[in-house]
């Protein structure tokens, strides 16, 4: 197999920062697009909270000890590690991995729940007799029903078939309920229909609103609770303060989006003259990549990604159905599956423990950064994301059975990577 062949790649000027306006709805803080009118991710159109007045809060003092219950779980969480490699092929580079599987619920998605639910409550879209829903591929959805317990609030999780059943067990491990959309039926319909018969359904809609609610509560640069603010935190007194890039997926684009805005919001403040970009990683079955290329709204694919957590089949209109900023990434690859199954099964090696799939698209990308980096002699760091740990796909991404029936074969992408990884040179 010719991994070069597969190593798109496609790198423009970063343009200037378009940040969405914000308007004022009944005294709180909006995105422009009413709720009425936002979409899923598969371009359903949803109602991703009720509309003024329509399900007032009862209790005040309910929603005021939600908050306040959201706020001690979010420090006690504290921060996640940043784990340094030493890169093998030159001592003037470094990799750095966020674990984001130490969070209490396992993933990064763990914050981006929580922002999910914290902005619900301060817009007053949810009281004690919500009902809460979700689209999801499970990690966002496994956050949600951990959240929705502590506040004692029901919460169902609307999935495509095919998601793995160690997630949806840890759904419902944390007393979540699990809908699966009938066949030729998106999750985006089906919860649609599910929020028809239900006055107290509350969807939380993470595909149109993560890369607001992940901005909701930044403050100062040394006291927000962006990711990206606890790594340059984490990074203070290390050789390599200043990471050249930082590389993410795209589930939601959430994730990715906060990250962009805060390394160009703080990127100057106090002297850091930190000029970070981002690269963000696409999986095959995915139009992210193209819809980077071309800003064609309309792009869609009837393929789901095979990779869990992230890729989008499509269409990709940011705030409506999808929370990633175009013009916040500086670069951006695309990634054959079998060679994020091997990214997954050569980094959980480096770790000494087991990673998920969408980790192994992150370290892919992370690699390409740091051969170039190498090539053009330049030192420095990179930095990405462990999104979550294995255990939850040990009956399909570690299953070679399962691989086998995927059409997965990961086996000549690890040899490339892991000679990569130890010599700094590509197959030829």
């Amino acid at each position: 197999m010719n991994c070069r062949a597969f190593n798109a790649e496609f790198s423009h000027e970063r343009r200037r920062f378009v940040g969405q306006s914000i308007v004022a709805v009944s005294g709180v803080m909006s995105a422009p697009l009413s709720f009425a009118q936002s979409s899923s991710a598969d371009g359903q159109a949803v109602s991703s909270a009720p509309q003024e007045g329509a399900n007032p809060i009862a209790d005040p003092a309910w929603t005021r000890q939600a908050i306040r219950t959201l706020w001690a779980e979010r420090r006690r969480s504290g921060v996640t590690p940043l784990i340094m490699l030493q890169v093998p092929f030159n001592k003037n580079l470094r990799l750095y991995l966020k674990n984001e599987a130490k969070s209490p619920t396992g993933s990064l998605k763990h914050r981006v729940a929580w922002g999910l639910v914290m902005s619900a409550l301060v817009d007053g879209s949810i009281g004690p007799e919500s009902s809460l829903y979700e689209a999801s591929s499970g990690n966002t959805a496994i956050g949600e029903a951990y959240f929705a317990k502590m506040l004692g609030l029901p919460f169902t999780a609307v999935m495509r078939p095919g998601i793995s059943e160690l997630k949806i067990a840890a759904i419902k491990d944390y007393g979540g309920k699990v809908a699966i959309a009938p066949a030729g039926m998106s999750p985006g319909a089906h919860l649609q229909k599910l929020l028809a018969t239900d006055t107290r359904g509350y969807d939380f809609n993470q595909f149109a609103n993560t890369q607001r609610v992940l901005d909701y509560f930044d403050a100062e640069p040394d006291q927000s609770m962006n990711m990206a603010a606890e790594i340059f935190r984490q990074l203070k007194m290390d050789d390599h303060p200043c990471p050249e890039w930082f590389v993410a997926g795209a589930g939601s684009g959430g994730t990715a989006t906060s990250i962009a805005r805060y390394l160009r919001k703080w990127s100057d403040f106090g002297g850091r003259n930190c000029a970070t970009s981002l690269a963000v990683v696409d999986p095959e079955d995915s139009v992210l990549f193209d819809w980077y290329m071309n800003g064609n709204n309309d792009l869609s694919i009837s393929k789901g990604s095979r990779i869990e957590g992230i890729g989008s089949s499509g269409p990709v209109v940011f705030g409506k159905t999808f929370s990633l900023l175009r013009s916040g990434a500086a670069r951006m690859y695309k990634v054959p599956d079998a060679a994020s199954v091997a990214g997954m099964q050569l980094l959980s090696e480096l770790v000494s423990f087991d990673v998920g799939p969408s980790s192994g698209t992150n370290f892919y990308g992370a690699l390409q950064l740091l051969e170039r980096m190498h090539r053009e002699g330049r030192s420095g760091s990179v930095v990405s994301i462990i999104c979550d740990e294995g255990r939850r796909y040990q009956d399909k991404y570690y299953n070679p059975a399962w691989l086998s029936s995927a059409g997965l074969n990961p086996g000549p992408w690890k040899t490339s990577l892991a000679r990569l990884w130890s010599s700094g040179r590509k197959e030829t």
